[in-house]
């Protein structure tokens, strides 16, 4: 279909919260492929739809690569979250060049609704547990930068602030993960 601007920290769209989905129509199902198409040529594995700066709450991600799944998520809810947590590295695409490490649940349940309308449920630990978290934050408004213990934001804060004013870090790179 098409690929699309992804919005970076610069814009405040990133920071407002998504409307819930309620029209699953020939419409949604090409912001879909939109999705898809605009996170593939980024290289990534997760995207929200605010970050091609639609608010709508639509997730997708792709795991596959890493045995987990690939998959669509409309109107997503994390039902429950583990006491046991995860540290691990992240990245935005959102946040291009820019990778910490944030801990997060280990394992969760994800209740959401597929292209159809219909109402499923998800669970997931590990990395799974952090895309789906991670996205789940950009459609409630979050960024994971804005998430990070302050050790770990003042070891990027310079690149953040890089990202802002419209530039790369000179150091980018990619996630591990991808």
């Amino acid at each position: 279909m098409a690929i699309r601007k992804i919005i970076t920290l610069a814009d405040s769209v990133l920071y407002r919260e998504s409307e819930k989905v309620d029209k699953f129509n020939s419409e949604l199902r090409d912001l879909i492929r939109d999705m898809f198409d605009t996170m593939y040529d980024e290289s990534g594995v997760g995207l929200a739809a605010v970050q091609i700066g639609v608010l709508k709450r639509v997730i997708i991600i792709d795991l596959e690569h890493s045995g987990f799944i690939k998959g669509v998520f409309i109107n997503p809810e994390v039902v429950f979250t583990s006491s046991e947590m995860q540290f691990g590295e992240e990245g935005c695409l959102s946040v291009p060049g820019v990778t910490a490490n944030l801990s997060r649940p280990k394992h969760i349940r994800v209740a959401y609704q597929n292209m159809f309308g219909e109402r499923l449920e998800i669970e997931g630990s590990d990395l799974l547990a952090r895309a789906l978290l991670h996205e789940i934050d950009h459609i409630n408004g979050k960024v994971f930068v804005d998430q990070l213990e302050f050790e770990e934001r003042q070891k990027v804060e310079n690149d953040i602030q890089e990202v802002k004013k419209g530039r790369r870090p000179e150091h980018f790179r990619k996630p591990n993960y991808r």
